[in-house]
């Protein structure tokens, strides 16, 4: 977790999607490199870090969801691999923060960790690939807008929930304790 001094909370951006990278440089631009995200909660008031709220919100929340529902670790593990919005997400492994895609990619990232948890693996063939994104996808159901976020009462109100998610989501958490932070 960061403890530095001398960060200050300013606001919650909310959900950025395809328009990320132009978020990102408008935040560049004004702050230079003295801003950040971070994942504020009761329990970090100083907010985590982009791979430090990976782990503790959503894999997590997956770890849940799977633990609960047996049948679709062994419905995941029958494909090859999982993937978000493109095939160069295999790349990624189990390390969030390797984000090669046009949008940032966590629930793959999620689930191969979990995998790794329950001693589990993707077992079918190669090219069988799992999308967990689109609602026209197999792995739909396992997207961050349909998996509960572990704590509802943790989830910071109002919501920022995107209009694509389910409230009391993972996403709905992800994008409603999302802040930026400036060095002051």
């Amino acid at each position: 977790m960061i403890t530095d001094i001398g960060w200050r909370r300013l606001y919650r951006p909310g959900y950025f999607g395809r328009r990320r990278d132009a978020i990102v440089q408008d935040l560049n631009d004004k702050y230079g490199n003295n801003w950040q995200l971070r994942w504020v909660s009761s329990a970090f008031p100083d907010g985590l870090t982009f791979h430090e709220a990976c782990i503790v919100h959503y894999e997590f929340s997956y770890l849940q969801w799977f633990k609960d529902h047996p049948d679709d670790v062994d419905f995941i593990c029958s494909y090859g691999e999982c993937i978000d919005n493109a095939m160069t997400n295999v790349h990624s492994g189990r390390d969030y923060t390797k984000q090669e895609a046009f949008s940032t990619h966590i629930q793959d990232i999620a689930v191969r960790n979990v995998l790794y948890f329950f001693g589990r693996k993707f077992e079918g063939p190669s090219d069988k690939i799992l999308v967990i994104r689109s609602a026209d996808s197999e792995g739909y159901r396992y997207g961050p807008g349909n998996i509960p976020y572990f704590n509802p009462k943790g989830i910071e109100q109002p919501s920022k929930c995107p209009k694509w998610a389910t409230p009391g989501s993972v996403e709905d958490q992800w994008q409603s304790n999302k802040y930026i932070f400036v060095k002051e």
